[in-house]
């Protein structure tokens, strides 16, 4: 007897995060050697609890500070073009630091935006490879793109 599921898994390897090459038209590089990625929405709302409440927590409607942040972890190579714009970002920290990204996750639906690099760490332990950690935070809105 076949099982079926309600939904439709995809490897955890589809999800990509790739950066602008800078051009007019730009051409989106995978950032090489990741291993994994992570996506994060995130709303925060604003407490306006005052003693009028009775006790309740409220919140101002349409208040929100909404952001985008993604990370990744993985191997660093510093021969791919996309992990080479990401260091020049968090090299620049400064308004040059800023940079196009494409999320994409593997059922197909992507975010497109402006992001800054929040965090960049690479770390080496005797008898491994090289490692890098990348933490973006999106500056602005970022288009949502509905899987086909």
């Amino acid at each position: 007897m076949a099982t079926s599921t309600s939904i439709k898994a995809k490897a955890g390897r589809a999800f990509t995060i790739k950066v602008s090459d800078g051009g007019t038209t730009p051409t989106f590089l995978t950032i090489g050697g990741l291993k994994s990625t992570n996506l994060q929405l995130n709303g925060g709302a604003v407490e306006i609890t005052n003693v009028g409440s009775a006790g309740w927590k409220e919140w101002l409607p349409g208040g929100a500070s909404k952001g985008l942040a993604i990370s990744g972890d993985g191997i660093f190579d510093s021969l791919t073009q996309g992990a080479r714009k990401i260091w020049d970002a968090a090299m620049a920290m400064d308004a040059t630091g800023y940079i196009e990204c494409q999320i994409i996750s593997g059922h197909g639906d992507s975010f497109v935006g402006t992001f800054v690099v929040e965090n960049y760490i690479r770390k080496g332990d005797d008898g491994s490879a090289e490692t890098f950690s990348v933490s973006l935070q999106s500056s602005g809105p970022p288009q949502y793109i509905p899987a086909p």
